[in-house]
């Protein structure tokens, strides 16, 4: 029940948004304005205060970070290779773009929000921990994946421009040029940029919310299925595996279920939005991938608790 409460203002941000949209509160041309403000400025502005603020010395990091890199790289492969299951009749190479987002993208929020409900402050800093590692990594990740899937061409220089060009991975970098500096983001500054990112989150989700049509999810598609399926039930499978191979605690274990276990980001959608990804399918999946989690996450929880 906890989880649940936990994850509920999540669906209730979905209905928002899906209700702006269909009452015409905003036009769709309004939405597009949003989706594109949200991209060039709310997600870097949390992407450089997070990354700048992280503790990434290696003491601090330790086994759980190579456990959640060796997690995203593992789940990348499984979203990518849908396309042996799916041809590109039934999964086009917006659609599979789509596919490893939604596989390899989770949403920290909701993580924290369950790490206080079931792990406390320990594993709420461990979460933190995953952040500072995988923020960088997914963003870059998913990027150079859009750029080679849905780019207008496929060569390395117009891949390379896309990604050194991208919003995201701009944010990425200036967030670890200041970590790496000799000195602290002043606080006006740090505080300015957590103001303007958080707005990304409620924004990120009344995007995804309009962008849910009842229709289609009355119509479950495969690729529906499986990337609602991959997420919060595979990927923890997947993380467990890796949890004793890299011998970690029953807390850092938590930790890792709970970012391996909770639905996919909702920024994912506006960056699939803005470089040419199968939104709707982003929609749809993340509406199935919220309601398993309420599932999913007390299940995988109780394996290490």
């Amino acid at each position: 029940m906890t989880v649940a409460i936990a994850i509920l203002p999540i669906a209730f941000a979905f209905l928002a948004g899906w209700t702006a949209k269909v009452t015409g509160i905003l036009k769709p041309e309004h939405w597009a304005g949003i989706e594109l403000l949200s991209f060039r400025v709310l997600i870097p502005a949390i992407l450089i205060n997070s990354i700048a603020n992280a503790d990434l010395s290696s003491d601090r990091i330790g086994s759980l970070a190579g456990a959640l890199v060796c997690m995203v790289f593992i789940a990348g492969l499984l979203g990518l290779s849908v396309r042996l299951i799916l041809p590109v009749e039934k999964l086009s190479a917006a659609s599979l773009s789509t596919m490893f987002q939604t596989t390899t993208r989770w949403n920290a929020f909701i993580s924290l929000s369950a790490a206080e409900l079931l792990g406390g402050p320990e594993v709420l800093l461990l979460i933190a921990v995953g952040m500072s590692v995988l923020i960088p990594l997914i963003n870059v990740g998913n990027i150079l994946v859009l750029a080679w899937l849905c780019g207008q061409a496929t060569g390395p220089r117009r891949v390379l421009k896309t990604v050194l060009t991208n919003p995201l991975v701009i944010g990425c970098a200036i967030g670890l040029s200041i970590n790496a500096a000799p000195f602290d983001l002043p606080v006006p500054i740090s505080e300015t940029l957590d103001i303007i990112g958080r707005a990304a989150l409620g924004i990120g989700l009344l995007v995804v919310g309009a962008g849910i049509s009842w229709q289609r999810l009355r119509r479950v598609t495969a690729p529906v299925m499986i990337g609602a399926i991959l997420r919060p039930f595979a990927i923890p499978l997947v993380f467990l595996g890796l949890a004793s191979l890299f011998a970690l605690s029953p807390t850092e274990t938590l930790a890792g279920i709970l970012v391996a276990a909770v639905p996919a980001a909702s920024n994912g959608y506006v960056v699939a939005r803005t470089m040419g990804g199968d939104t709707e399918l982003y929609a749809d999946i993340l509406v199935f991938q919220t309601l398993f989690s309420i599932a999913a996450i007390p299940i995988y929880a109780s394996f290490v608790t």
